[in-house]
C-alpha cells in the first residue's frame, strides 16, 4: 500500500508540473520569467510544413534533419513580445550542428552551447535547438530571455553528444569557436565554397565537420568527413581528387589559383582535407596529424 501510495504522489506531482500544458510539447516549459507569461499555446511544424513558418530559411533546418518545431509565445503588458522555439532535431549532432551554421554572439553559458546577440538566445541540449527572441532589446528583456533560456535547459532531462569527428580535430591553431558541423552541400559551401556539385558525395547519412586553424596570419580550413562504409570513403575520394585536385590527385595536393595549398587524404571511411595552407608542407603536416580511432585507419 505504501508503494502505491507513494507512486500516486509522483503521478500527481508530475501531472502538476505540465498542467495546461499542449500534450505534443517535449518537456515542460516554463509558465513565466521575469515577468513574461506563457500564453499557454504552441503551434507545431514539421520539416514539411516548415516553410509556413520560416520562409527562406527552413532549407536550413532540413538539412540537419530537423523533425518538429514547437512556437510559443512569452507576453507582458507594455512589453515586447518573446518567442520561443524548440526545435527537435533528431540527434544531438543536428542539434550541435545547427547551433553551429551560425555562431556570432557572447556565449551565455546555457545548456551544451549557447551565444547570445541582438535580442537573440540560442543554445542546444541533447537532441533538441532553442532559439528565443524578442521584438526589443532592453536589460529587463535581456533578463527574461537568459532566465527562460536557463530554466528551458534544466527542463532538457539528458545531454548529448556532440560529433564524434569534434575529437579528432589536431588542437593547435583551431578556432573552436568556428567548427561547422555538417551534412548538405549547401551548408558546407554556404561557410566554405568548394565547388557548385557534390564532389564529397555527401548525404544525410554523412557527417562532415570543417574547421578552421590559425596559421600566422594565414587562415587554414581543415575537413573531415565520415561516410558509412568504407567503399563510400574511397570514391568520394576519387570524385574529389577527379573534380578539385586534378594534375595533382596522384600525390595528393595541388596549388590553387590563390597560390595556396589543398591536400586530401582518406583514412578507412573518413575523408580528411586541408585548404588554404600556405605550402605544401604545411597541408601534409595537417594531415598527418589526424588521429583517428584505429579503425578508421585505412590499410
Amino acid at each position: 500500500m505504501r508503494i502505491m501510495w507513494l507512486l500516486g504522489c509522483v503521478i500527481t506531482l508530475m501531472m502538476a508540473n505540465v498542467q495546461g500544458q499542449p500534450s505534443d510539447l517535449p518537456f515542460p516549459v516554463p509558465r513565466e520569467a521575469n515577468g513574461w507569461q506563457w500564453n499557454g499555446k504552441s503551434d507545431t511544424y514539421d520539416s514539411q510544413t516548415i516553410f509556413d513558418y520560416i520562409d527562406g530559411i527552413g532549407e536550413i533546418y532540413r538539412a540537419y534533419n530537423m523533425r518538429r518545431v514547437w512556437a510559443c509565445r512569452y507576453e507582458k503588458a507594455d512589453s515586447p513580445t518573446l518567442t520561443l522555439d524548440i526545435f527537435d532535431m533528431g540527434t544531438a549532432e543536428d542539434a550541435f550542428g545547427i547551433f553551429s551554421f551560425e555562431r556570432d554572439g557572447e556565449d551565455a553559458g546555457i545548456g551544451q552551447g549557447s551565444d547570445y546577440a541582438g535580442r537573440m538566445l540560442r543554445f542546444w541540449k541533447d537532441r533538441y535547438f532553442v532559439v528565443i527572441t524578442a521584438q526589443e532589446e532592453s536589460n529587463e528583456v535581456r533578463n527574461a530571455i537568459l532566465q527562460l533560456g536557463r530554466q528551458l535547459a534544466a527542463a532538457i532531462p539528458r545531454t548529448g553528444k556532440p560529433p564524434e569527428l569534434l575529437q579528432f580535430l589536431p588542437a593547435e591553431g583551431l578556432q573552436r569557436e568556428r567548427i561547422l558541423f555538417f551534412r548538405h552541400p549547401m551548408i558546407m559551401n554556404r561557410h566554405f565554397f568548394v565547388a557548385e556539385k557534390d564532389i564529397l558525395n555527401l548525404s544525410p547519412k554523412t557527417e562532415g565537420v570543417l574547421a578552421t586553424y590559425l596559421s600566422g596570419k594565414a587562415q587554414v580550413r581543415l575537413m573531415l568527413v565520415r561516410y558509412p562504409a568504407e567503399a563510400d570513403a574511397v570514391r568520394a575520394r576519387d570524385t574529389f581528387s577527379q573534380a578539385y585536385l586534378r594534375e595533382g590527385r596522384q600525390k595528393g595536393a595541388v596549388q590553387t589559383e590563390n597560390k595556396k595549398w589543398t591536400a586530401a587524404r582518406r583514412q578507412g571511411r573518413t575523408v580528411a582535407i586541408v585548404f588554404d595552407a600556405p605550402s605544401q608542407k604545411q597541408a601534409q603536416q595537417m594531415l598527418q596529424s589526424i588521429r583517428l580511432p584505429e579503425k578508421e585507419v585505412s590499410r
